[in-house]
């Protein structure tokens, strides 16, 4: 049911509703418009800070590629070594103002080599190159000395005084180096991040060949890519405060160059130095810096970002370094093709990781093995799981890798193309052009996770089976000290498993750092122009992000883009928060207006309340209590007279539908009536009995009448249409059965008398047959025929007597029929002619056959007197129906009816009677009867109930019944015995009337209470004078008749 409210509650919560609607409204519209304009200022904001880092970015490296031409310009005054003087003065004066700018130097194709290195770059550059505090500059010159390298650094301060110089051997040769020799082939050659040789800083190289150089000098400058990063940041943090921005730059592959997220890379577990023996440290302070490989793109195991060493086997050694004190300097900037060239010429010290194979174990010393890591094959989708499954096939594998040997050995059928970068392979993998790639396991799959790759599927390969190399790698310590790796060697035994769990979690996990931005869109935009220049947003696992994308070209190979990402959220929230504060001020001097809906709503409330008063009259039907309720509103007092209207409107018409019911329902009561004219006026008798009983009662002071009276008029009329709707359910009953004033009588076919008829019509015809053969014997048989007449003549006249039903048939009466049944004769014709088709089908189907001449008994009962029920009869649980049926639905038996014991009526013929009350319940309560009538099936029901539970239909007992229902009762029984229109008995006088309720009331049958109201009131003599003939109403002593 749904929940209602109250008028002031609703009008109350109207106001309310439309405060806070147009508060909201103008809230709202104050909250959009400036949500939008805040929106739109912060957008267009970061939009112009992204394009205004972009153009520095791009500034910046227009000012080093124009200043490295331009110095390189100058032509050979540069060129000279010897007190030059002029390139010292050049390069100090252009970086002084600048720490991005890391140094500047000239390089000859002889291998001579000049270097000015910044140290206001950065701090921790001055403790790798042993610089002072005081000293500003470091002058590096690397001359070729026969077949060595010297290389001389001298510490200046500002004013280029020297404090200190220092010669030492070097294995540094700037014409091997990538810048040198890219430059020579393009006007302004510019590197990728690396790490610088002097010190362990990243960093990007401009270089330039010299004009008109006579030793084919190259200048070069050195631009630190932490600095520039910091600037990037810092013009982000100034910028966007409190937003958790983001930069890239990165090329088309998605590999970073530079990035605002570079501290996952560096994190380490806490690590427990070696106890190392005093002659093994000395031997590591004596080694001095150790150079080892770093591979730029071999993600997640060893990898560079920035030109800064990352991954699993970086992590790795930089432990092996913090645990035995060796100091390691990370070489990086070519491929591992290059790298392995500077480990065999002798210009890096350590290469890994190397597999543990033939080839590797032919080059020199390998350490104890790094870790182990399964091979893995690539592949789009066809399943490839081993070398054998690949004859013909085209299989991938990075340049350098010394498996490659041992593959084309063992797998020559394979056909294997060596390639430059893991990516490139991937993607010709993806276009089809190769059909496997193989690298490790992890190193496949965090490459095809990093890059998108989702179609690609990643199976490892057992090593043992397709190859001869295991799968543990270790590194070539061949260029090392001996006893330099023992130490190694026990450094990585020591590790713990903590120590390992902690860089597999960092580096094996999802989310891991790695070398490539981390959203696919970003990617995108590299291959789709309409992607960039502009601020655009895009979705990563439902969070959305705003970015900005510029191309910027900060390299030599390939192409470079610059982005700035910022979560949406981050940045709406920063641009929202006063539009929030000030929305918030404005709802709450809005909200002050609440309280007032009260006093606003009194108005309305008030009548309304008054109305809903005057609509409670008119359901309680007091119509004419119904008043009027002042108000100046228009409508409400508009409301009011409708109301009044309603009420009268409504009085008028529910009077004439209760007469329009009350003549419906006596129409009814009257066609039962007028269906026989044996109970002509037993409808409308009851009802006029039972009023005038219950009146009395309501008047009554004793007993139970005490507290009993009707509430209101509407349930007197129920109880008055009760009562003349008490047997309605007789519009059903047959009404042979209702008429039947005689045992025999019976709904009845005429030719069995008509046949009776030629019967006795054929008796007459051989009685005259016999008198002409013997008239000399007619007196003698005259006098024996008169006795068997007269005999004949007594037992009909008894046959008679028993079918008229007087109020009581002995056993010596049932005895004597039963005798006179016996008698027969005979039957010369068919009794199964001139019948209904249904009954000759109910004949049949019994296997009833006629004979004749056939010897019949005078009263038979026979099987074809049966009727059986058509159905199985049964009746709805609610009406709690417990009358008992009998077997049949009819028996005519001629002995079985003469010999009924009081009345007229078979045990069937009382159940049909009775049957009446189940049609009458049937009836009513399907009967859509409004509240104030919903007593009227139950009050017309119980009528023939008795005191002690023997009554039907319900056998209800007298605690069971009320007062209105003992009253039908009674009602019902006296209309009965004093009725003078019914056929199977005579009308009793009052006197009779009276002695027999009184047998009933001993009997249980009857109220006791009631009955006594009944004599004591008067009623019954009151009823008899308005209802019953002269002859009946005779002398009654009341007292005589108590109980």
């Amino acid at each position: 049911m749904k929940r209602r409210y109250s008028i002031k509650l609703t009008v109350i919560s109207l106001f309310i509703l439309t405060t806070c609607l147009t508060a909201s409204v103008a809230i709202g519209l104050q909250y959009y418009f400036s949500k939008q304009q805040a929106l739109q200022s912060a957008l267009q904001k970061y939009q112009n800070i992204s394009s205004l880092i972009t153009k520095e970015v791009k500034n910046v490296d227009r000012i080093f590629s124009s200043l490295t031409l331009l110095l390189s310009g100058l032509g050979q005054d540069f060129e000279q070594f010897d007190e030059n003087l002029l390139a010292r003065t050049a390069f100090a004066q252009l970086m002084r103002g600048d720490p991005i700018f890391y140094s500047l130097y000239i390089a000859r194709a002889d291998g001579h080599f000049y270097q000015l290195i910044n140290l206001n770059s950065l701090e921790e550059i001055r403790e790798d190159l042993g610089a002072e505090s005081s000293d500003r500059w470091v002058l590096v010159e690397v001359i070729r000395q026969g077949q060595k390298n010297i290389k001389t650094s001298s510490f200046f301060n500002s004013s280029f005084q020297l404090r200190d110089k220092v010669s030492v051997e070097s294995k540094y040769n700037a014409v091997q180096r990538p810048w040198f020799v890219g430059a020579q082939n393009s006007n302004l050659f510019k590197t990728e991040p690396y790490l610088f040789h002097n010190v362990q800083v990243s960093g990007q190289t401009y270089a330039s060949k010299i004009d008109d150089s006579v030793f084919g000098s190259v200048l070069g400058m050195d631009v630190i890519s932490e600095t520039l990063s910091n600037k990037i940041q810092d013009r982000l943090g100034h910028a966007i405060t409190k937003l958790p921005a983001e930069f890239y730059v990165y090329d088309e592959t998605g590999a970073l160059k530079a990035s605002s997220n570079d501290s996952k890379l560096v994190s380490l577990p806490d690590v427990t130095p070696l106890s190392l023996t005093k002659d093994q440290r000395s031997l590591i302070d004596s080694v001095g810096n150790i150079e080892v490989s770093n591979q730029i793109n071999w993600t997640p195991l060893d990898f560079a970002v920035r030109g800064k060493p990352a991954g699993y086997f970086v992590d790795k050694m930089r432990i092996i370094g913090l645990k035995t004190g060796i100091r390691l300097k990370f070489i990086n900037g070519v491929s591992w093709a290059g790298l392995v060239e500077e480990y065999k010429q002798g210009d890096i010290d350590i290469l890994y990781p190397v597999a543990n194979n033939a080839t590797n174990r032919a080059s020199g010393a390998l350490s104890i093995p790094l870790a182990r890591f399964d091979f893995g094959l690539a592949t789009s989708g066809n399943g490839y799981g081993g070398l054998e499954q690949l004859p013909g096939k085209k299989l991938g594998i990075l340049k350098g890798w010394s498996i490659i040997e041992e593959i084309k050995v063992s797998h020559p059928e394979v056909q294997i193309v060596e390639l430059d970068d893991l990516y490139a392979g991937l993607l010709s993998l993806y276009s089809g052009d190769l059909d496997a790639v193989m690298d490790l396991n992890v190193i496949l799959e965090s490459t095809i996770e990093q890059h998108f790759f989702d179609e690609l599927t990643v199976n490892v390969v057992d090593a043992k089976q397709d190859l001869h190399s295991t799968n543990t790698f270790h590194m070539a310590i061949e260029n090392i000290d001996s006893q330099v790796g023992d130490i190694i060697n026990q450094a990585i035994a020591s590790f713990t498993p903590e120590e390992i769990r902690f860089l597999e979690t960092k580096w094996f996990s999802k989310g891991s750092p790695s070398g490539v931005v981390p959203y696919e869109f970003l990617i995108d935009a590299t291959k789709d122009e309409s992607l960039r220049d502009q601020l655009l947003t895009f979705d990563v696992d439902g969070e959305s992000y705003f970015t900005y994308i510029e191309q910027i070209d900060l390299f030599e190979r390939g192409t470079e883009y610059f982005s700035i990402t910022v979560p949406s959220e981050s940045l709406l929230d920063a641009a929202l928060s006063n539009v929030v504060a000030s929305t918030l001020g404005s709802a709450a001097l809005l909200t002050l207006l609440i309280p007032l809906s009260r006093i606003f709503s009194k108005p309305i409330v008030s009548p309304i309340q008054a109305l809903i008063e005057e609509t409670k009259k008119v359901r309680e039907r007091r119509y004419s209590d119904v008043d009027g309720v002042p108000s100046r509103i228009k409508e409400i007092y508009q409301l009011s007279r409708s109301i009044e209207t309603t009420a009268n409107e409504l009085s008028v018409y529910e009077k004439q539908q209760q007469e329009f019911v009350d003549s419906f329902i006596k129409l009814i009561a009257q066609a039962i009536d007028d269906k026989s004219p044996y109970t002509a006026g037993h409808c409308n008798r009851v009802p006029e009995l039972a009023i005038m009983l219950v009146d009395q009662a309501e008047k009554s002071s004793d007993g139970s009448f005490a507290e009993f009276g009707f509430e209101s008029d509407a349930q007197r009329r129920e109880f008055r249409i009760a009562a003349w709707l008490h047997d309605c359910g007789k519009i059903t009953t047959p009404e042979h059965i209702v008429d039947k004033g005689s045992k025999l009588e019976a709904n009845y076919n005429r030719i069995h008398e008509v046949r009776t008829r030629f019967e006795v019509m054929i008796r007459d015809q051989i009685i005259a047959f016999y008198q002409q053969q013997a008239p000399t014997l007619q007196p003698d048989l005259d006098s024996a025929l008169q006795g068997d007449i007269e005999l004949l003549k007594q037992e009909f006249a008894e046959v008679a007597n028993a079918n008229v039903g007087g109020e009581f048939m002995d056993d010596e009466a049932v005895e004597r029929i039963e005798q006179i049944a016996k008698r027969t004769w005979t039957r010369y014709l068919d009794d199964q002619l001139g019948l209904s088709p249904e009954e000759q089908r109910r004949l049949e189907s019994r296997g009833i056959r006629s004979v004749t001449p056939a010897v019949e008994s005078l009263l038979a009962d026979k099987a074809e007197h049966l009727y059986k029920h058509p159905s199985k009869i049964e009746y709805d649980p609610s009406f709690e129906i417990k009358m008992e049926v009998p077997e049949y639905l009819a028996n005519r038996g001629e002995v079985y009816n003469l010999t009924i014991r009081k009345g007229t009526l078979t045990a069937e013929d009382r159940f049909k009677i009775n049957e009446h009350i189940i049609s009458t319940i049937k009836m009513l309560e399907r009967m859509p009867f409004p509240d104030d009538l919903s007593k009227v099936p139950r009050y017309a029901s119980t009528h023939h109930e008795t005191m002690k539970g023997t009554g039907y239909p319900r056998q209800l007992k007298g605690e069971e019944l009320s007062i209105p229902e003992r009253i039908m009762a009674l009602a019902d029984v006296f209309e009965a015995l004093t009725a003078a229109d019914r056929p199977y008995k005579s009308a009793k006088t009052l006197s009779e009337s009276l002695r027999i309720m009184k047998f009933m009331v001993q009997d249980e049958h009857l109220d006791k209470e009631t009955y006594r109201l009944f004599l004591s009131s008067g009623t019954y003599l009151e009823y008899a004078k308005r209802y019953l003939a002269h002859e009946q109403i005779d002398e009654v002593d009341i007292e005589e008749y108590w109980v």
